[in-house]
């Protein structure tokens, strides 16, 4: 067996997330059992692969990162410098989840002798040697899990598609349940953050959201990251009529923290953003809203709602969209004068 490098090269965490089992399936016939993952810094992989024992290290690819920031590898002496990183590290092999020919050109010149990619490029191919390439996939929605499920079956390493699951820090796990003791026994997580304003549902229509789940008896755990967090607790706040002891904001940088949060809840309702995936990948169920982007299909738990815009998409849809899910607390009875009206009952 030889020490293996595996590269990731998506922005996104949740990109990242639908990795983990290819880069365990990998481990499990390299050296010692483990892969060193090589990632952008946007994609947090110190932090999300936190509780994964197969990663031995990541290593940070800062080489043109996104929003024009100059970054760590950029340039001609960024880049040698990063070479000489791999070569100390004295990989056997690589496998580059990406069809990026940069990747491939980085290992070769790194002295790495196995050299494995998607292919999908004659310029890749010609820092490749192993020609056991795979087709883009052209299918509808994203395409980041499928040809990374095509990859690692055309190389032997699984023989179909695993559903993402993430393995987490029992320390994380424990503190999430400490706070959440004294918090109603059914609760909801709403993923607030986006990436994008056209993803982004909006705070008023999560405190609408908020507040008629809350009434049904349930505990309500608005999640974001830092970014988030000023805003956020300016929108979800008593100040704003939550009752005490039946909400909290948590928008911190440790995603494993959240997903350990996510752990304790019932259900996840939210923007398209990474948290939908952390919470499908703790086997908790989701309802992503997408406004702008296809739903996601890579795992049974995770459902959701599709309109042309986020404005689209109202509370009332949601709330249905939940009772068709059977989701916990939630059960409907037609009252008064407007048909459909809906009443929460815990």
């Amino acid at each position: 067996m030889q020490k293996t490098l595996v590269v990731h090269h998506h922005a996104g965490i949740g990109d990242l997330i639908w990795h983990v089992p290819y880069f365990r399936a990998i481990a499990a016939a390299s050296l010692g059992g483990k892969v060193t993952v090589m990632a952008r810094p946007s994609c947090r992989a110190t932090d999300v692969l936190a509780g994964e024992s197969c990663v031995e290290e990541v290593i940070e690819h800062d080489y043109r990162p996104r929003y024009n920031v100059k970054g760590k590898h950029d340039g001609i002496k960024g880049q040698l410098q990063f070479i000489r990183e791999l070569r100390r590290r004295k990989f056997g092999r690589i496998y580059i989840f990406s069809e990026r020919d940069h990747y491939a050109k980085l290992a070769l010149l790194a002295g790495i002798s196995h050299r494995s990619g998607y292919g999908f490029r004659v310029m890749q191919r010609l820092y490749l040697n192993d020609p056991t390439y795979i087709k883009r996939y052209d299918g509808p929605g994203s395409g980041v899990y499928a040809e990374a499920t095509s990859f690692a079956m055309a190389h032997g390493f699984v023989s179909g598609p695993i559903v993402p699951k993430l393995t987490l820090p029992m320390q994380y796990v424990e503190e999430a349940e400490a706070r959440l003791s004294q918090f109603p026994k059914i609760r909801y997580a709403f993923a607030i953050g986006a990436s994008e304003p056209k993803k982004n549902w909006g705070a008023e229509n999560f405190l609408i959201l908020a507040k008629r789940l809350i009434d049904a008896g349930c505990g309500v755990v608005f999640l974001g990251g830092p970014a988030e967090r000023e805003e956020a607790e300016k929108a979800f706040s008593t100040a704003n009529g939550l009752r005490p002891g039946t909400f909290q904001v948590m928008c911190q940088s440790s995603v494993p923290k959240s997903a350990a949060v996510l752990k304790q809840c019932d259900f996840c309702i939210g923007n398209d953003t990474g948290v939908l995936n952390l919470s499908v990948a703790c086997d908790t169920p989701a309802l992503g809203l997408f406004g702008h982007t296809l739903p996601l299909t890579h795992d049974p738990l995770m459902h959701g709602i599709s309109e042309k815009g986020m404005d689209s998409i109202s509370v009332d849809a949601v709330i249905a969209r939940l009772r068709e899910l059977n989701a916990p607390a939630i059960q409907t009875v037609h009252v008064g004068p407007f048909f459909g009206e809906t009443i929460f009952r815990a």
